[in-house]
């Protein structure tokens, strides 16, 4: 479990524990647990689609003709690759 996953059920837990000790108890402490799993639940799941979709992706062709900019690669590796790639 990572950083971020911890502190969010830490908040839970607090949320709870706040609601339990203020006297809500029952059926009205069931429905509002729902209410705040759903909408903590909606602001990760917008956080999560806003983060995998904001990063460009680039093509194989595209990465192997940067590496060969950068001097990573030889020509002649360049040319292999590529011969490979678009087979």
């Amino acid at each position: 479990m990572d950083s971020k996953d911890s502190k969010l059920w830490l908040l839970i837990a607090l949320l709870v524990a706040v609601m339990l000790l203020s006297g809500m108890m029952g059926f009205g402490l069931i429905i509002m647990l729902l209410f705040l799993g759903a909408v903590i639940w909606l602001v990760i799941s917008l956080i999560n689609s806003g983060v995998k979709n904001s990063g460009v992706e680039e093509s194989t062709l595209t990465i192997l003709k940067k590496r060969y900019a950068r001097g990573e690669i030889t020509r002649e590796q360049f040319l292999e690759i590529e011969k490979e790639l678009t087979r």
